[in-house]
């Protein structure tokens, strides 16, 4: 006989749990002064540079930390190259991208044999156009994503894809403040593809209910619920798994330009698949409740 897992069993605490962070990580946010906005969104420069001589990142990071720039620093090409990408925010409250990147060229001249290549300013007008870019793409992600799961199943599937979908969004968004990630493009793509990746997971789960409720049984919507996570939790589990280990090497060895994108990635293939089974499921089992009164 097949065993079934009973999931929904453990619905509400897994709700709490959701409920928990997203208070938690909504109040640090709040404490650390809201997001670590990145250049992309809130203003500043980009320098790439070329030394003639070895110089390492922590030589450039200590020598900007003593005029007292934050910078992130990237080495590009092959190490003997000498070539890396510097990127800081605009320093003062007022200061204009164009005055933070003569301080960063001050702040270069100390090394010999230096030259700069190119250089690349985003003022704060540009910055909050990004902004809203970025909230509508994510808006217009979610529009095209309820409509096609309307087309593909009934609107109660479609209404559980898209209430885990939210919980996803904006539990990384805010793990991002919570963790003070520099929100940046890279992020934002990692947000997208993680919206992507965990309707694909409910969309399985959900193909499965509805052929298991097509077949003629005594069990209820509960049980064959739990029967169709059960039945597809090995697949599930593989996915978020063999993505995962990805994802953590990129972490590990891809260097500081990925490392904001792959944790919020990590984070987010741990509550897309969480969110599948504990809020995508719930929701239309809640659903199915409604409607048949």
């Amino acid at each position: 006989m097949e065993r079934i897992i009973n999931f929904l069993r453990y619905k509400m605490i897994a709700a709490g749990v959701s409920l928990a962070l997203l208070v938690i990580f909504l109040i640090v946010t709040y404490l650390s002064n809201g997001f670590n906005w990145g250049i992309d969104f809130k203003g500043g420069v980009k320098t790439t540079i070329k030394f003639e001589q070895g110089i390492g990142p922590t030589e450039i990071r200590e020598a900007l930390s003593r005029n007292n720039i934050t910078a992130v620093i990237q080495q590009i090409g092959d190490e003997e190259d000498n070539e890396y990408i510097i990127g800081t925010r605009l320093m003062g409250e007022g200061e204009t991208s164009e005055q933070t990147l003569e301080k960063l060229k001050k702040a270069l001249i100390g090394f010999k044999n230096v030259n700069i290549l190119s250089d690349e300013t985003v003022g704060p007008a540009m910055g909050e156009y990004l902004k809203k870019s970025a909230f509508y793409s994510v808006l217009i992600a979610f529009v095209l994503i309820l409509l096609y799961l309307t087309f593909r199943f009934e609107f109660k599937y479609s209404v559980g894809a898209i209430a885990a979908l939210i919980h996803d969004v904006i539990l990384a968004t805010l793990f991002c403040g919570f963790m003070r990630v520099e929100i940046d493009i890279p992020v934002v793509v990692a947000i997208l593809t993680l919206a992507g990746y965990s309707v694909n997971d409910t969309i399985v789960i959900f193909d499965r209910i509805r052929e298991n409720v097509n077949v003629k049984s005594k069990q209820t919507y509960f049980e064959i619920i739990n029967k169709s996570i059960t039945q597809t939790l090995s697949r599930t589990l593989l996915t978020s798994l063999t993505t995962m280990f990805v994802v953590v090497v990129i972490f590990l060895i891809g260097g500081e330009t990925l490392k904001n994108f792959s944790l919020v990635l990590i984070f987010g293939l741990i509550i897309g698949t969480y969110s599948t089974i504990y809020i995508a499921s719930p929701v239309v089992l809640l659903w199915e409740k409604i409607t048949a009164k």
